[in-house]
């Protein structure tokens, strides 16, 4: 195997674990927050005196079902990211990609412990942690994707220099507007505190206005990196808070309408579990456009990376 296809091996590898990280213990851990199932068991790392691989899983019942299946997703995580930080360590050249998958093993070995402490200390604080710390993890995993890409180290920069800076700049904001966001609905879903539920709801408005600024900004730079990237994130914006109007319907109904919410029907069940989901995604895409508007910056890119062309995608996903 040569170099230029075990880049490519690792880069999917990467991409393959980032899925199955959204795909698994992040929809199971968002499902297990939506139907209130993490206490299902009080043990931890065993379920109910069971050793975790000996759990009589697919005979439980529903909660335990949910919360069971979202560790054995951690689990695979866990081996996944070892393999990936063994493979980048063997294959990657380039010392930040090599120390990045390190970290990516490490934030998901603590991920698992504060897991284990949610249930140990059975606090909803430690749970409102255990999701946000989840989404950094994911973010991280986004990053180690971009980078691995065959286009990232010969990505095109900005030449204007004010643009650069402030493209650079309102993705910082998006990014620091969107994670208060996020932060906010984990407060609503995991402490249901009043003044959370005053403030998410209309805190919502600005990050879709940065967004917009944001997609306008990136167009104007003339990058193609951000631009396709910009257009993503409004997608998903647009699309989290649509979700977020849409778990407000399932949750409360609309009385004046005679619509009454139903406690855990399927509909409140799928559409404020997948608020969560999408609003990790949303979150990540933040901050990869983020890590972009500063790679791209003239000045930047010519001290740490040399003057170079980029032609790949916003994602440096080269199959």
């Amino acid at each position: 195997m040569n170099v230029s296809s075990s880049s490519r091996w690792l880069h999917r590898f990467a991409w393959l674990t980032a899925t199955l990280t959204l795909l698994l213990p992040v929809t199971t851990g968002a499902l297990v927050t939506t139907l209130k199932a993490g206490m299902a068991f009080a043990d931890w790392p065993s379920s109910d005196g069971y050793n975790m691989l000996a759990y009589p899983w697919l005979s439980s019942a529903r909660d335990q079902f949910i919360e069971h299946g979202h560790r054995l997703s951690g689990l695979t995580i866990g081996v996944l990211s070892i393999a990936l930080a063994m493979a980048a360590w063997c294959i990657e050249t380039r010392g930040p990609a090599r120390w990045l998958a390190s970290a990516i093993f490490l934030s998901v070995f603590v991920q698992g412990m504060l897991g284990g402490a949610r249930v140990l200390m059975d606090k909803q604080t430690m749970a409102l942690i255990h999701g946000d710390f989840a989404a950094g993890v994911f973010s991280l995993m986004g990053v180690f994707v971009l980078m691995t890409g065959a286009g990232w180290d010969s990505r095109e920069l900005i030449r204007d220099v004010a643009r650069a800076k402030r493209v650079r700049n309102i993705a910082v904001a998006v990014l620091v507007t969107v994670a208060i966001q996020y932060f906010l609905g984990g407060v609503l879903r995991h402490l249901g505190e009043s003044w959370a539920w005053m403030l998410h709801p209309w805190f919502a408005i600005v990050p879709v206005v940065l967004s917009v600024l944001f997609a306008a900004k990136a167009r104007q730079a003339g990058s193609a990196i951000l631009n396709r990237g910009a257009k993503f994130l409004l997608a998903l914006i647009v699309s989290q808070a649509l979700l977020g109007l849409a778990s407000w319907y399932v949750r409360f109904g609309v009385p004046s309408w005679g619509v009454v919410a139903e406690l855990n029907s399927p509909a409140q069940i799928i559409v404020c579990s997948l608020h969560k989901v999408v609003g990790m995604l949303t979150l990540m895409t933040t901050v990869l456009n983020t890590v972009c508007a500063i790679a791209v910056q003239p000045r930047y890119a010519d001290r740490a990376f040399g003057s170079t062309t980029f032609e790949g995608s916003m994602m440096g996903a080269a199959t």
